[in-house]
């Protein structure tokens, strides 16, 4: 059959382009025809002008099916199928998962916690896979839902990203995430009280702390979790290597990596996430935290893969440019090329009236001079930045 005939044969399979499944900056996850058949842009291409996309919009057409590899959690694809926004869909994975714990928390019998995490910890894959870029963003500037349960989703985000990275299978990584959505599950009111206190623990504070690892343990093999790796990282995501940790002071092997993974990405998220008493630590020095103090404590090579991962200027970081404008990343392109942007903010701190998206690497004016805190509020959702 030739290619023309095959074209024939698909055609009927194929929609139209939809707004929020493209954006400057992002690539196409399926090839894109026009309406005779003819490939337009292929899978994998990245966007570089507004005008190409509005042209996509008009004409292009897209295969029904999701690409090999893509489809990781139906749950998943049907949400961002439905919004074609990764940012809705963390909205409502973020109230799901405070439903299932509170579930747990009063042993209730009417769910089945495991199998309900686990098409939680597959949507995360999907999303990550659906792109990676606006999770990474998600987790470093969603800040309008409940702390202890938008914690959680994020900290399994960056779990999942850099776990890919370190080429851990997707069932390991199910795992990993899994914990990383319920290893708080024993202290979940207690994290809501944290995040606006300003002054020393309390006795009663620091015990349930450290009790929590094993109280959350025990919670979940009562509800029926039986996944033996995922209840080990539960008890573990607090141990350290140099014995430090808590709740048993295990140390150096014993200590799964899959724990350590989890206990880094958990603490990675707390560092840069504002308090209403402090701004959340500058991305740059909470990457030099993981790789002058943390890996001592978690392992070189975890902490090399988390900030490789992460890159210089993760998705998420506030930057100011060459040219005086106030920026957003929201694209990573590589090791050895500038990320793209969404400028909000002029040379004189005037907010545009949209994004105005950059590639840090086309010009000098646009490259990256220095990086600030994250700001309480942006003028412009995350859908508007990340073009959704």
């Amino acid at each position: 059959m030739g290619a023309t005939d095959d074209q024939t044969t698909h055609q009927d399979d194929r929609i139209r382009v939809r707004q929020g499944e493209i954006a400057v900056g992002r690539p196409l996850l399926w090839d894109v025809y026009d309406d005779r058949g003819q490939l337009l842009l292929s899978r994998g291409y990245v966007l570089v002008n507004e005008r190409q996309r509005q042209r996509l919009l008009r004409e292009g057409l897209r295969s029904t099916a999701w690409p090999s590899g893509e489809k990781t959690g139906a749950e998943a694809t049907r949400l961002l199928e439905a919004s074609g926004n990764p940012f809705l869909t963390i909205d409502q994975l973020t109230l799901r998962l405070e439903g299932i714990l509170d579930a747990i928390r009063q042993q209730s019998t009417t769910i089945a916690p495991q199998q309900r995490i686990r098409k939680l910890g597959r949507a995360i894959q999907a999303l990550c896979d659906y792109d990676a870029d606006a999770s990474l963003g998600a987790a470093h500037l969603k800040h309008d839902t409940s702390y202890p349960f938008r914690h959680s989703i994020h900290t399994a985000l960056l779990c999942e990203l850099v776990a890919r990275r370190l080429n851990w299978p997707p069932l390991t990584r199910l795992s990993v995430i899994c914990a990383a959505l319920s290893c708080n599950v024993a202290m979940t009111e207690l994290q809501a009280e944290l995040i606006d206190h300003a002054g020393p623990l309390s006795d009663m504070q620091w015990d349930a702390i450290q009790a929590h690892p094993l109280q959350g343990h025990d919670m979940l093999l009562s509800a029926g979790v039986s996944d033996p790796l995922w209840l080990q990282i539960v008890i573990q995501h607090h141990e350290r290597l140099n014995g430090r940790g808590y709740p048993a002071g295990s140390r150096g092997d014993a200590v799964l990596p899959e724990a350590r993974l989890l206990g880094l990405a958990d603490r990675y998220h707390a560092m840069v996430t504002g308090r209403s008493y402090r701004a959340g630590m500058l991305v740059k020095n909470a990457l030099r935290r993981i790789f002058l103090d943390l890996g001592q404590e978690v392992g070189s090579r975890l902490a090399q893969m988390f900030i490789k991962e992460l890159g210089i200027y993760p998705p998420g970081s506030i930057v100011r440019l060459a040219n005086g404008e106030k920026a957003v990343v929201i694209r990573r392109k590589g090791e050895l090329a500038g990320p793209m942007l969404a400028c909000i903010a002029n040379a004189k701190s005037q907010h545009y009236a949209r994004p105005l998206h950059r590639d840090s690497s086309e010009q000098e004016q646009f490259s990256i001079r220095d990086v600030h805190p994250s700001p309480g509020a942006l003028p412009f959702s995350l859908s508007q930045l990340w073009g959704y």
